[in-house]
């Protein structure tokens, strides 16, 4: 078995919190502030509330392994489109099956892996008409809007029922985007890990959150592990729940770290956190992950 070579550093990981979240809510990371699923809060009042939460859900469950930005661009295009908007009602979809669902997400590349893509959006769809009416609400009622209750259920019980949505980087990303945006009633919120993409996992190594030695084919179990035990550490007793910060770490990594190539850092004068920097290689991504540092 591969000895684990990785250091969590979690007072650290404390103080780059503390000082991402203080710049994000002045003047942004390098000047951002919105994540790509924000931009669903621009028809947000043009739409019902149900018809809002099965966008961003449906829509989150395809966030994986693809460009963020593609994936809600072409979201909200399908959204305006009336000949294909029907994709947003589960009711609508179990209705008309996964032929003609699948035509209407590749309309506008909603769907990217055209057969997967369609058969997560067909089945959680299906499973929301059959046991919640079609309805989001109703599904959150069930488990009194206790995400923690909700996460455990469908991560060990309803994979089938729920794909990708059930996953543990797509769950909490998918509550921490509708919290972003709704005022739900959701409880337990501090419980749900970080979610763990290239962004974060790179942020987490290049702000010496983690320090050590790794080598791996992307972002591996071990790894994902690894940043969500040192947020959830780090950040435990400061009122500050894990999911708050996937964003920072996020703009971060999209627009700093991302740079960071043969030891070159050209975004570090303007970096809010340039004083936890750490020396040393951090390459990762989505399929090669190099720490030394």
């Amino acid at each position: 078995m591969k000895k684990i070579d990785l250091q969590l550093n979690i007072e650290r990981a404390r103080e780059v919190a503390f000082t991402l979240l203080k710049a994000l809510k002045e003047e942004g990371i390098f000047g951002e502030k919105d994540l790509p699923d924000d931009v669903a809060q621009k028809i947000m009042n043009e739409i019902d509330e149900e018809a809002f939460l099965s966008m961003v859900t449906l829509t989150t469950s395809l966030d994986y392994m693809r460009n963020a930005n593609k994936l809600w661009e072409s979201s909200i295009n399908t959204l305006k489109d009336e000949e294909v908007n029907w994709v947003f009602s589960p009711k609508e979809v179990t209705k008309r099956g996964k032929e003609k669902l699948k035509k209407a997400l590749m309309k506008h590349g909603l769907a990217a892996k055209k057969d997967k893509d369609t058969e997560i959006w067909y089945r959680i769809s299906e499973t929301l008409t059959k046991e919640f009416n079609g309805s989001i609400k109703k599904f959150f009622e069930r488990f009194n809007y206790d995400v923690k209750e909700m996460f455990e259920t469908l991560h060990k019980k309803e994979k089938e029922n729920f794909p990708s949505l059930s996953g543990i980087k797509i769950f909490p990303h998918w509550i921490r985007s509708l919290k972003d945006k709704k005022n739900l009633p959701f409880k337990n919120v501090e419980k749900l890990p970080i979610p763990v993409d290239v962004h974060v996992a790179r942020a987490t190594f290049t702000t010496g959150c983690i320090t050590g030695k790794y080598k791996a084919k992307g972002i591996t179990e071990t790894l994902r592990k690894k940043v969500i035990e040192v947020w959830e550490k780090g950040l435990e007793g400061t009122g500050i729940s894990p999911i708050e910060m996937f964003r920072p770490l996020w703009l971060l990594s999209k627009h700093g770290c991302h740079y960071r190539k043969n030891g070159e850092r050209p975004k570090l004068e303007e970096c809010p956190v340039k004083d936890f920097c750490v020396d040393g290689k951090v390459i990762v991504t989505s399929k090669k992950v190099e720490i030394e540092t």
